[in-house]
């Protein structure tokens, strides 16, 4: 796509798989916006974007970039125990920032990360992209207070449970969260939750309006009629049903059949502007940031809230108790997170 004179120019930092399949491509189409410079420790990923996508050079040092005065922002697509650092980086070097999810390994690294990126001014969009994909959007219009919500998924706890928790206490349930609940354990021995006291849960969240979400992580066994997750929505006069991934979104208002029913029969790859997740319209909500103003749908203090959740889960998990929510997050130095919430 032909750009702008005046676009907006772009580091990339972490040149794998979701920078070269997406993230990057997204940003090559859009006309007020373009990736100009590519860091990775393995430099032959960052040659091939440079190569494929143009721009001005490569390298193995972020800190090259984040003084690079000509970069408006930067993309952030690496291992999570490197965002806080990279992201307390880049906001101190007043570079605007898309940083992949989770936010943080430990929440005292998320809470210092809000404070860094806040005192910035600096535009920050956190890539739970689920949260602008086109079923969730719909499924949230046809049942905006639902009374009760449930997500099964399988993963890993660390790559996928913030996607389905930051629905759950962003988006579909509007009141505060007050108990968490969990059981579970280590039953898979999943690499990516090595640092987890379990990589399975079942979690019973209840919130201030007493309405509840149900979410079951479970390791690595697949259920193919599910696809890697789903969500049910049950409202008092309606149930919707996120299914296969979200491409899927059906609203049933009897027992014998859908009422209305989105289906998107692309591939499982598209993750484009006319894809069925998220992916180009957090980036594009970005720029737009930056250029016309305001503070996105995803912001550095949700990323940081639903960091708290899943380790409050995992504190129920381990007291075999419930846990009382806004107490954990005084007890961690957290409750400035529940400020200008809705």
């Amino acid at each position: 796509m032909q750009k702008n004179k005046d676009a907006l120019r772009f580091g990339v930092i972490g040149c794998g798989g979701m920078a070269t399949l997406v993230h990057v491509p997204n940003m090559a189409n859009m006309e007020n916006a373009e990736t100009v410079a590519y860091c990775d420790l393995d430099k032959a990923k960052a040659q091939n974007l440079l190569k494929t996508h143009g721009g001005g050079y490569v390298t193995k040092d972020a800190d090259r970039i984040f003084k690079d005065k000509t970069i408006n922002g930067v993309l952030i697509q690496v291992g999570p125990s490197l965002h806080p650092k990279l992201v307390q980086a880049a906001a101190k070097a007043g570079k605007h920032i898309f940083v992949e999810k989770p936010i943080a390994i430990e929440l005292k690294d998320a809470l210092e990360t809000v404070r860094v990126v806040e005192q910035s001014g600096v535009k920050f969009i956190f890539g739970v992209c689920n949260r602008l994909a086109p079923a969730v959007k719909l499924a949230k219009r046809m049942c905006p207070r639902p009374c009760y919500s449930y997500c099964q998924c399988s993963d890993s706890i660390t790559h996928q449970a913030v996607h389905n928790l930051d629905l759950a206490v962003n988006l579909f349930h509007d009141s505060p969260l007050e108990l968490v609940y969990a059981s579970g354990g280590r039953f898979w021995e999943t690499k990516s939750d090595a640092h987890l006291p379990a990589d399975s849960f079942t979690a019973l969240l209840t919130f201030a309006d007493k309405s509840t979400h149900t979410y079951l992580q479970h390791g690595n066994s697949f259920n193919p009629m599910l696809k890697k997750y789903h969500y049910q929505l049950f409202g008092r006069d309606c149930c919707v049903y996120l299914a296969q991934r979200f491409k899927e979104c059906h609203l049933m208002k009897t027992p014998d059949k859908a009422e209305c029913s989105w289906i998107f029969n692309g591939s499982d790859t598209d993750r484009g502007p006319f894809g069925y997740m998220g992916h180009y319209d957090e980036i594009k909500e970005l720029v737009d940031c930056i250029l016309n103003g305001g503070n996105g749908t995803m912001t550095v203090r949700d990323a940081a809230y639903v960091l708290a959740v899943e380790k409050a889960i995992l504190y129920s998990l381990h007291l075999r108790k419930a846990i009382d929510f806004k107490m954990f997050l005084r007890e961690h130095n957290a409750d400035f997170l529940l400020k200008s919430r809705r």
